[in-house]
């Protein structure tokens, strides 16, 4: 069995690969031959944590997938303190930690499905960064414009770097443009990720100037509130995305055709309690998510655009959107599986006996 780090996944996976891995599950998926739990997504379960933070709660959020084209399951796991940050301009946005602020755990777990062997253990830090720009840019490639030159990336973190490097691989991309609140963080951006793909990159004053002559805009920010006040932004033959729903505001309202990621939005089983230790229950499930999978259950999936279920853009002049759910276990199966081909290949990570994780008792 393998353990593999971020340091491992950076040098490994290449972008490009992830993208086709993906779009491959999801035709799978389109077909019956791929399967993810829950199938609308991610798994939260959750309790109330002590402290002052506002919503501050302990999250357990899981998610796995089986590929048995490649022969391999994916389970995703992470452990989180979540809780809401009031920002000086007004916007509230979504933070976490675990143990201490500045430190995660997250990591993703593989099996064969010909014996069922653990076959690796994975930190999820690069990895999620890759494996939700390579969903964007399936996505890009069936809905952008082929003539996309123009990108627009809202955000400057993580996120924002691994979508701008995903949608200049599937379009011809010229120009990037970036906002992000922090003048320091956006423009060490623009520096860096310019050197990076070799593409001019701008950093902007505002999200607006960012995105008024883009043909793509990607959403990269962690905020719960509308970035951009209204949609008068959109333009026609614009593609746009989101990491997060509430980011893009009512944009979605106004595009004339939206691809979901999923249907159903994330399945998330609430621990109640007033206090920690006191009157504890178990809640049912209830779904969470936004209004466009909830009211428009109807809208294409993006499973079934990469299969030719679905219609894809059908004008220049049409504004298309594609709207993330957050959380796929077929991701982490498709880059999981190419990551464990390229780590064999490659001697890489650190090797750990299979035996230390197997019994003779049954379960």
């Amino acid at each position: 069995m393998l353990i593999l780090n971020n340091d491992d996944v950076a040098r490994l996976i290449r972008t490009e690969d992830c993208i086709d891995a993906i779009e491959e599950a999801y035709r799978d998926c389109a077909l019956g031959e791929a399967a993810q739990l829950p199938p609308s997504g991610r798994m939260d379960l959750t309790a109330p944590s002590p402290g002052p933070e506002l919503n501050r709660r302990f999250i357990w959020g899981a998610m796995a997938g089986v590929l048995p084209r490649h022969e391999i399951f994916a389970l995703r796991q992470k452990y989180d303190i979540h809780y809401y940050e009031q920002e000086a301009g007004g916007g509230l946005t979504l933070n976490k930690h675990c143990i201490e602020p500045g430190t995660y755990c997250g990591f993703i777990t593989l099996a064969s499905t010909r014996n069922a062997e653990p076959l690796a253990i994975i930190n999820d830090g690069v990895f999620q960064h890759v494996r939700v720009a390579a969903t964007a840019a399936v996505a890009a490639r069936h809905l952008a414009r082929e003539d996309s030159r123009r990108l627009a990336i809202i955000g400057s973190g993580g996120m924002a770097r691994s979508h701008a490097e995903a949608l200049a691989a599937v379009r011809p991309i010229e120009a990037i443009t970036v906002y992000s609140p922090t003048q320091a963080y956006r423009e060490r951006f623009a520096h860096e990720v310019s050197a990076q793909l070799g593409i001019p990159v701008t950093a902007c004053d505002s999200a607006l100037a960012a995105v008024r002559e883009a043909d793509i805009v990607a959403f990269c920010t962690d905020s719960l509130l509308p970035v951009l006040p209204d949609a008068s932004w959109l333009r026609p033959g614009v593609h746009f995305s989101c990491v997060v729903p509430g980011e893009v505001g009512d944009a979605p309202q106004r595009a004339d055709h939206t691809i979901l990621h999923l249907r159903g939005g994330i399945v998330e089983e609430r621990a109640r309690a007033s206090e920690i230790g006191v009157e504890k229950g178990t809640a049912g499930f209830t779904r969470a998510g936004n209004r466009l999978e909830t009211e428009q259950p109807e809208l294409p999936i993006l499973a079934e655009l990469v299969a030719g279920q679905a219609e894809g853009r059908t004008s220049a002049s049409q504004v298309t959107y594609f709207h993330n759910i957050p959380g796929s276990g077929l991701q982490f199966a498709a880059v999981g599986a190419l990551l464990y081909r390229a780590a064999l290949a490659a001697g890489a990570g650190t090797e750990l006996p299979t035996g230390i994780l197997l019994q003779n008792i049954r379960n």
